[in-house]
């Protein structure tokens, strides 16, 4: 199974944001804001590695026109990236907790993963220590069945060392949001891999974008006080439009049809974005 290596990066975000006002967003369906975001917004495939790859499911993991995003500099393509380690390890944990040990392990990481390898750099140059430690531990409790106890405590440990590395509470309202909505996009994007037609084709991937979606909504409670004062009314819409996404996911591992759809994680993550602009 080939690692993710990306997220959807919408670099022109403030194109969008001037050409479309927050109320029209809200009046049209998801498939027409989805429509916009996509028209408005330039995607480009972030690749903390800056290679190229094949992605599973046919996705294609290389940079479009070979563009870069800096990890280093860029504080919401950063943290949206460790929003995607957290949403792996999450489901994981998630996995585990519910008895599916066979299914956590495949999402366990590794230090020597490229999700993770490929930030090595970016730590360094933000001075922070990283993870590895933290993330061989619990890959090593979960793969080698250690037990409920060893899982937890290597998980516990593990976010508490990688919220040393996020540092949200240094960072703006409007970095978080925007980190939000990448994950989203990034969550459509794997849902819409998974779920054809109401039927789960690829639980990994459905898996994956249940993870990111509610590591985006737990992202939330960790802005600074001030920011929070100062963004309470797009952080309380961002909160209400994740939360309403829940329902895409009714169990970890589905059983039958579902209703779900991507364009609902698409529209929400193009309204995240505007409402990021706003601060």
């Amino acid at each position: 199974m080939y690692e993710k290596r990306k997220i959807w990066l919408g670099v022109s975000s403030a194109l969008l944001a001037t050409t479309v006002a927050s109320t029209e967003v809200e009046a049209k369906s998801d498939i027409t804001v989805n429509a916009q975001f996509n028209a408005g917004i330039s995607s480009v495939a972030l690749l903390s590695a800056g290679e190229g790859g094949e992605g599973e499911g046919g996705e294609g993991e290389g940079g479009e026109g070979g563009a870069n995003i800096d990890l280093a500099k860029d504080n919401a393509a950063y943290l949206a990236q460790l929003g995607l380690i957290r949403g792996h390890l999450w489901v994981g944990y998630k996995l585990y907790q519910e008895g599916h040990i066979d299914m956590a392990k495949t999402h366990m990481k590794h230090p020597e993963d490229e999700l993770y390898a490929g930030m090595e750099p970016v730590f360094k140059a933000r001075q922070v220590d990283g993870f590895a430690k933290e993330l061989q531990v619990l890959a090593d409790a979960v793969n080698g069945e250690k037990g409920d106890a060893a899982v937890k405590k290597a998980y516990q440990s593990l976010q508490n060392q990688i919220a040393k590395s996020e540092r949200i509470e240094e960072k703006s309202a409007r970095d978080v949001l925007i980190s939000i909505s990448l994950m989203v996009r990034t969550a459509a994007d794997e849902y819409a891999i998974g779920v054809k037609n109401g039927d789960v084709v690829n639980v990994h991937e459905y898996q994956d974008a249940y993870g990111f979606t509610e590591i985006a909504i737990e992202r939330l409670d960790s802005i600074n006080s001030e920011q929070q004062q100062l963004a309470a009314k797009d952080i309380e819409n961002t909160r209400q439009w994740l939360l309403e996404l829940r329902d895409l996911w009714p169990t970890v591992d589905p059983q039958g049809k579902l209703e779900g759809d991507a364009s609902h994680l698409y529209g929400a993550a193009a309204r995240i974005e505007l409402a990021a602009m706003n601060n």
